[in-house]
């Protein structure tokens, strides 16, 4: 049996970075970068943005960088939410975590899925699909997503998968 098509990703951010932006922009960059759901990841808001930072970085990544139209908000965040179908990408993703803790001495002990939207969604299916019979009709992007934090660094881990599309109900 051979593994459906899968993206991964991995970024690192300086929370200090994150928290210079946000005083220089006030809340408007927060509302730029993190949807309501992802400024509650953490309880210190500069935390929190940083996270939403980082994931999504690393699914600006996954995706292949920023298509034409992208937007931080081609990423949603949707909660710990089981994914029927996709029971083997979160041991694929809890796999790779190991040596991405390794390598940075983060412990990624958050996990969090992503349903990814708009010209992120639609520049992921392309390269999801490109390899396949099956032009990707029906499906829909959606990024499980494993982070942590050590001081003033946060490490995120991302994986996407194609789903049906309804698949994924966000809260």
């Amino acid at each position: 049996m051979t593994a459906p098509p899968m993206l991964f990703g991995v970024d690192v951010v300086d929370v200090a970075r994150v928290t210079r932006a946000m005083s220089y922009s006030g809340p408007a960059y927060t509302r730029h970068v993190a949807s309501p759901a992802e400024r509650d990841l953490h309880a210190d808001p500069g935390l929190a943005t940083a996270a939403a930072v980082a994931v999504k970085e690393c699914l600006v990544k996954a995706v292949g960088g920023r298509p034409r139209g992208f937007s931080w908000h081609d990423f949603e965040a949707c909660g710990e939410v089981p994914l029927p179908g996709a029971e083997w990408a979160d041991p694929l993703l809890a796999a790779a975590v190991p040596e991405v803790e390794a390598a940075t001495r983060v412990s990624m002990t958050e996990r969090c899925v992503y349903s990814v939207l708009g010209a992120s969604g639609s520049a992921a299916l392309a390269r999801l699909t490109e390899r396949t019979a099956a032009p990707g009709e029906g499906a829909t992007v959606v990024g499980m997503a494993r982070w942590g934090f050590r001081g003033d660094l946060i490490v995120a881990l991302a994986i996407l998968i194609t789903m049906p599309r309804g698949a994924l109900r966000c809260p």
